[in-house]
Order: structure tokens, then sequence, then C-alpha cells
């Protein structure tokens, strides 16, 4: 008598598979979320949004006016003059570079780019 393994391996296989299926349905039915995927019950109810929710507008303005006080507070504290709170800011200076040193840069990037263009289409052959 010969044993044939391979279909033996095969009828175990089956088994297997079968019990695999029926488990499976078991926890389907006892969590009817994950019938979707590999979805979260957090992210089928509704987002897929996480961490922390948005402030509503009257959130933010409470949260500002709060801040606002706990500031002025901080000043007054450390002996910090109302007016200097209350005064513009002055300009800050970009890079270092004044405005007309930035237009200067522009102008020389503008007139290198429109070089490289014209070198660019001297070398490609025309199809026309």
């Amino acid at each position: 008598m010969t044993i044939d393994m391979k279909s033996l391996a095969m009828e175990g296989a089956k088994a297997r598979l079968w019990q695999l299926e029926t488990e499976t349905n078991q926890l389907l039915q006892a969590f009817p979320d994950l019938r979707d995927g590999a979805r979260t019950p957090a992210t089928s109810q509704g987002g897929s949004r996480r961490g922390r929710r948005q402030m509503t507008a009257a959130e933010r303005r409470s949260v500002s006016v709060r801040m606002k006080k706990y500031w002025a507070g901080r000043r007054k504290k450390n002996g910090a003059s109302a007016s200097a709170a209350t005064q513009p800011k002055r300009a800050v200076k970009r890079n270092g570079i004044s405005a007309a040193g930035r237009a200067a840069i522009a102008a020389a990037q503008r007139k290198r780019w429109a070089a490289i263009r014209k070198e660019g289409q001297a070398k490609t052959p025309k199809s026309h």
C-alpha cells in the first residue's frame, strides 16, 4: 500500500481552510465593522482624521481673549510698559538685503534665464 503524501496534504489544507473560513465568519458576525477591510471603529464612525479636533470660531476667540489677558499680565508683572505692546513692529529686513538689492538680483536672474532659454532653443532642431 502506497501513501500519496500530496493528496493527504491537500486534504489537510482543505480542512484547515474550512476552519479558517468558519472562524472568519464568526469574527465578522461578532465585529461587523471588520467587513470593510482594515477600517478601524474610529474611521468607520465618520472621519479618517486622527489627532486633535478643529476648534470652533467661538473657542478660538475665547482662547485669544484668554491669552491676551495672560500676556498683558506677564508684561505688567515684568515691568514692560503697556505702550511697548501697542507700538507697531519695525519692518524686518529680509536676509540682510535691501529692496533695491533684491530687485537687482531678480533682474539678473531674469536675464540669466532668458539666455538659458535662448541657448536651449538654438540647440533643439526645428521639426517644421
